[in-house]
């Protein structure tokens, strides 16, 4: 069957990487975010369990390009649902402008399929559920093998108004080409999702790990999968200036399935040279703060100026940074003055607006 997964616009070969990685197959981007592959059921399964850059994934049942919620009604109408046993809902996931809500389309879609298959619908604890995707004037309808939404980690209990959504988390990091034996550093850790993504991820420990019960394919399929945690010792640090960060991100770690894996320090940008040896680190991936207006530009370029210079004095001479920015022109005016070579710049739409990653190497 055809499948769809969910992600990150202009990550999406990051998603592609896991379906290869997981799952040994080819997988093709059919929309911006969208994935599509060729799959068996127990195997979408396998690749909710273990995904970390996916946001849901389905069965795709059809798709079609519309211009009116009656065109979208009228292709349901043509669809053949007698496979559907026991109970149904219709949920409806929108993004882009459109002159009816999502409301409108699980309402009238949910009356329909009930009329053609006289099955019973049921709001809380339904057997299948359908969902329609749409995302501009692009349409996809589908079985949901997930439910909840994969970004939303267990782990996540403490969080601050710059927390990184963990599935953006995760693919900066392997945008960086992390791997197990690295030493890794996110010098502003805000709340941790960037190191327990890394350490999460070089234990093999399945992001659904805690929630399998939760997700929609256990109503669909029996199917259990084995832990495949290894035991491994990392090198992760977590460098933050301010200690709410640092107790919000400590408190996450804890949470994480992650014992004894990442350094917690309280410690200014400046400093960086005195905490670690020249040439020490391997992979740098952060987030760090952005003009506001409680923090203009002009404070902020002093702490890129220096934190360029740390950068550049600890970082392996084979060693890679990978950034997250708002305003990767300020970023990369830094970089050229510390021997810092920009190779690779993706655009992303996080938070509502535009974003780089910026991946610098030696």
């Amino acid at each position: 069957m055809k499948a769809i997964a969910t992600c990150i616009k202009n990550l999406e070969f990051v998603t592609q990487k896991e379906i290869k990685e997981i799952l040994k197959l080819n997988s093709n981007i059919i929309y911006p975010g969208r994935v599509e592959f060729e799959v068996k059921e127990e195997d979408l399964a396998k690749l909710i369990y273990y995904s970390r850059s996916t946001f849901k994934a389905y069965s795709l049942i059809d798709l079609i390009e519309f211009n009116s919620k009656e065109e979208i009604l009228e292709k349901i109408k043509k669809l053949n649902f007698s496979y559907l046993k026991d109970t149904f809902v219709v949920r409806c996931e929108r993004s882009g402008n459109h002159n009816f809500s999502s409301l409108n389309i699980e309402k009238e879609a949910g009356a329909i399929i009930l009329n053609k298959t006289n099955l019973k619908v049921d709001l809380e604890n339904a057997t299948t559920t359908i969902i329609i995707d749409i995302i501009n004037n692009m349409c996809f309808i589908g079985i949901d093998f997930t439910g909840i939404k994969l970004s939303k980690r267990d782990y996540r209990i403490k969080l601050l108004s710059n927390s990184i959504n963990p599935c953006l988390a995760y693919s900066l990091l392997r945008i960086a080409d992390y791997s197990h034996s690295d030493s890794l550093l996110d010098p502003f850790c805000k709340s941790g999702e960037i190191l327990i993504e890394a350490a999460q991820y070089a234990l093999k420990i399945p992001n659904c790990l805690r929630l399998e019960e939760k997700l929609l394919y256990k109503k669909l399929i029996n199917i259990k999968f084995k832990d495949t945690t290894i035991n491994k010792k990392l090198k992760l640090n977590a460098i933050d200036n301010f200690q709410n960060s640092l107790v919000c991100a400590e408190i996450n770690y804890k949470i994480g399935l992650i014992k004894d894996q990442i350094n917690f320090s309280k410690l200014e940008i400046e400093w960086l040279d005195t905490k670690f040896e020249k040439e020490s680190i391997d992979k740098i991936v952060t987030f760090p703060p952005y003009p506001t207006i409680s923090l203009p530009l002009k404070k902020l370029e002093k702490i890129y100026k220096e934190l360029f210079y740390q950068l550049e004095f600890i970082l392996n001479k084979n060693g890679k940074i990978v950034i997250l920015t708002p305003i990767p022109e300020i970023l990369e005016k830094f970089s050229l003055s510390h021997k810092l070579k920009k190779e690779e710049e993706i655009k992303i739409d996080y938070n509502n607006q535009p974003f780089s990653i910026l991946k610098f190497k030696k």
